[in-house]
């Protein structure tokens, strides 16, 4: 695809925080090519997604500690929270951010960051990002986003990261770069990472789904 332009690091921002500021709850984030019935049953799909390689119970005296990389408006934040997870959301839109903390319990904090520059004095039993880095146009930062991320996860822990499922990189459109699986085996397998599979979300014909890695080196 010929695309003149692509949306540089601050315009992504700039685009990203409008367009939470412009559409509801869920197209805010969703797919703009379906209706809210549609994307109500996208993200409950997503969700499951998620509780299927996460868990749906964690220790009241130990949660696990869960970190939405990208999480808009709190959608899937919320969600992990209700199952007893611990769980930090970041964005780069404060105006998504603003909402998800007047919402959040106490099982939720929010912070406003880019993917690549969270340092939490922490690390994380899982981390995960949902349609995020597809939208992360500028090959460098989205490497640089990768990694930061992968370090963020305890030994034995999981890397999820969603993105198309083949080995093709394809720009397809000025906000939206896939990038091939092995562009994230190169990066993540020299990390200490293994490479659990790929699972797909299956919803309407969509290639894309969660890149599922564990970190054990």
């Amino acid at each position: 695809m010929t695309v003149d332009k692509t949306l540089a690091l601050p315009e992504a921002i700039d685009f990203w925080d409008k367009r939470h500021q412009a559409q509801g709850e869920l197209l805010s984030g969703g797919d703009l090519s379906f209706d809210h019935a549609g994307n109500e049953i996208f993200y409950a799909l997503r969700i499951g997604r998620l509780i299927d390689l996460i868990g749906d119970a964690s220790s009241v005296n130990a949660p696990k500690r869960i970190l939405d990389a990208g999480c808009g408006k709190g959608v899937f934040s919320r969600a992990m929270a209700s199952f007893g997870h611990q769980v930090d959301g970041i964005d780069s839109s404060a105006h998504a951010i603003a909402l998800c903390s007047e919402r959040a319990s106490s099982l939720e904090q929010y912070a406003e960051s880019t993917l690549d520059s969270w340092r939490p004095p922490y690390l994380y039993d899982v981390v995960y990002s949902v349609d995020v880095l597809f939208h992360i146009m500028d090959d460098d930062v989205w490497e640089a986003s990768v990694r930061n991320l992968a370090s963020l996860v305890k030994w034995g822990g999981l890397l999820l990261l969603a993105d198309h499922g083949g080995n093709e990189d394809r720009l397809w459109s000025k906000y939206q770069r896939t990038r091939g699986a092995g562009r994230y085996d190169d990066i993540l397998l020299g990390l200490g990472y293994r490479r659990d599979g790929f699972q797909v979300y299956g919803f309407r014909g969509t290639p894309a789904g969660f890149h599922i890695f564990t970190k054990v080196g």
